[in-house]
């Protein structure tokens, strides 16, 4: 494997979503979802204020920030969605917004967020692309 296939193999795997449909992830840098302005401001100040409370209680979001919040998360995982999928039962892909739009059954749409936004670790077995 030359250099360049083993960086990238670091960074893709395969998945099974829970369809049966098989698609190959890539992981989004988050700095570059943040920089695109694609991670919502709600929560950026949020995470903010936790960590300006040092461990006390959270911050409460009020109603209107916790629609805001809902909304923007909404469109943050589209975009997470978007840049993670990279190939679908083999073929290479660039998904759009309308494409992710078109994700069934949400446990599939969900599994992806989950791999992409880090909140599971990565399978062991790296994609071969």
């Amino acid at each position: 494997m030359d250099p360049l296939e083993l960086l990238r193999s670091r960074n893709r795997f395969e998945e099974t979503l829970p369809s049966g449909l098989n698609v190959t992830i890539r992981r989004p840098r988050i700095r570059d979802c943040i920089i695109a302005g694609q991670v919502p401001l709600p929560i950026i100040q949020y995470i903010r204020e936790v960590a300006q409370s040092n461990g006390g209680p959270q911050p409460e979001l009020s109603p209107e920030m916790q629609m805001q919040d809902a909304a923007a998360t909404a469109r943050y995982h589209d975009e997470i969605v978007r840049r993670s999928v990279i190939a679908i039962e083999g073929e290479p892909v660039e998904l759009t917004l309308e494409d992710v739009a078109e994700i069934q059954p949400q446990a599939d749409y969900d599994r992806i967020v989950e791999l992409a936004t880090r909140q599971e670790p990565a399978p062991l077995v790296a994609s071969p692309q």
